[in-house]
């Protein structure tokens, strides 16, 4: 299979002799190995090269098999932009949320919030495939539940698998679910003769489990607003809580803290001695576990930052600079096209009705800047040879006792999109008698 333009420019920078150099310090786990002079936006590529060259090279090369990579951001906002443009390098990493008002007492946490953590957390649980997940340095120290509940708490359900409704139904209530007459929120169900809807604490859409006899015939998720179902599923995974299991007597929901309420443990539990742990403008702190059990934590495996840190002389090789080529963003382009395409079809319809174009410009300096460009975009055909006579004239007042009679009005934003000059101003010249 050919191999994408994106993997092979990520492959191309591994192989740059100083970059090449530096992921093999990481593969001998000389660490730290830093990377210094890597502007902001160069910052999640750099991620994504070291983690392709970490999951994509030869298990006896990478420094853990099932190695999962950290990128540690220094606030929320970093995090976000971070997140944002790895995905097109990455489409497969996680971002884990901070939990919001953590030291506030008596205050709910966001639902929404709290199923990402935990479904991000069940995927980095011990046998997992190696992942990459953005969190933020303080997410660390924020409260999660004990490394380890998650996993001893799912329960898979399988489309034509032998169970008993009135068994599952003992689980849920003995874990803290919610017996409702219709589900609208996790930690709920409902019962409807053989069917069973379900929303655990983790998962993104509640699902939807009919019974036929004891047997699961159909397995679904369903839209909580117009109660109809999405998509036939396999298999799905809910979570139950700590060491619930259908022995237990139900009715126990209020003995029994939901997965939602578990503080036992921290985020930082999660992370493994064999993970990679990537520090952006790393502060030396909020890395891996300095030892297992250990609050403290030694500086991230690798660190990458837009000055120097490094020790020695200041070297510039392997540096990721500004270019001259610029950044522009894909939604300003199409906007400035559609004001252009908006606009010359306005002149052409003027013309069409055999009427004339001109334009006033305030200040009058830019009136030669706007007539050579628009001389340059009629050579490349971009404008109608028609609009070839357009007449640009130097500016004068407009008070209501002058205007023309089909004055087009104020047309800045229309003149920006066509030339770039924000005070331009189009009319038609056909005056009053």
């Amino acid at each position: 299979m050919e191999k994408s333009v994106g993997i092979k420019l990520l492959e191309s920078v591994a192989a740059s002799e100083p970059i090449a150099r530096k992921l093999d310090a990481i593969r001998e786990a000389q660490w730290p190995v830093e990377f210094s002079h890597v502007i902001e936006p160069a910052q999640p590529f750099l991620a994504s090269v070291i983690a392709h060259a970490c999951h994509g090279s030869p298990p006896d090369d990478r420094h853990a098999t099932e190695s999962t990579i950290w990128v540690l951001c220094p606030s929320v906002h970093s995090q976000e932009l971070l997140y944002e443009s790895l995905l097109n390098w990455q489409p497969d990493a996680l971002f884990l949320p901070e939990a919001e008002l953590v030291a506030v007492e008596n205050v709910l946490p966001d639902p929404e919030i709290a199923a990402e953590r935990l479904a991000l957390l069940m995927e980095i649980e011990p046998g997992s495939s190696p992942r990459i997940i953005v969190a933020t340095r303080a997410s660390l120290d924020q409260p999660a539940p004990k490394r380890g509940a998650l996993q001893s708490a799912v329960s898979q359900l399988r489309r034509g698998a032998n169970a008993k409704m009135e068994q599952l139904l003992d689980q849920l209530v003995a874990s803290g679910y919610e017996r409702v007459a219709q589900v609208t929120t996790r930690g709920q169900f409902a019962v409807r003769g053989g069917i069973v809807d379900l929303y655990s604490w983790h998962a993104p859409l509640p699902f939807r489990l009919e019974f036929f006899g004891d047997q699961i015939e159909s397995l679904r998720e369903f839209d909580i607003d117009s109660q109809t179902s999405v998509r036939d599923l396999a298999s799905a995974d809910i979570l139950l809580g700590q060491g619930a299991a259908a022995s237990e007597p139900p009715g126990r929901s209020g003995d029994r803290p939901s997965l939602v309420d578990d503080q036992s443990g921290f985020v930082r539990d999660y992370v493994a001695p064999n993970h990679l742990v990537i520090g952006i403008e790393p502060d030396m702190e909020g890395g891996a576990p300095a030892m297992p059990g250990s609050l403290k934590f030694a500086p991230p495996h690798i660190q990458i930052s837009e000055g120097w840190i490094q020790t020695g002389p200041e070297d510039f090789t392997g540096a990721f600079e500004d270019c001259e080529i610029g950044e522009f963003a894909a939604g300003d382009l199409a906007l400035a096209e559609a004001k252009r395409a908006q606009f010359i079809e306005r002149l052409k319809n003027g013309a069409q009705t055999k009427r004339e174009s001109s334009f006033i410009f305030r200040p009058k300096e830019r009136l030669s800047a706007f007539g050579k460009l628009w001389q340059a975009q009629l050579k490349a055909s971009i404008l109608s040879k028609e609009l070839s006579g357009a007449a640009f004239v130097s500016p004068r007042p407009i008070s209501s006792s002058c205007q023309p009679q089909n004055y087009l009005g104020d047309s800045r934003s229309m003149g920006a999109g066509i030339c770039g000059v924000p005070s331009a101003i189009a009319r038609k010249s056909t005056l009053a008698n």
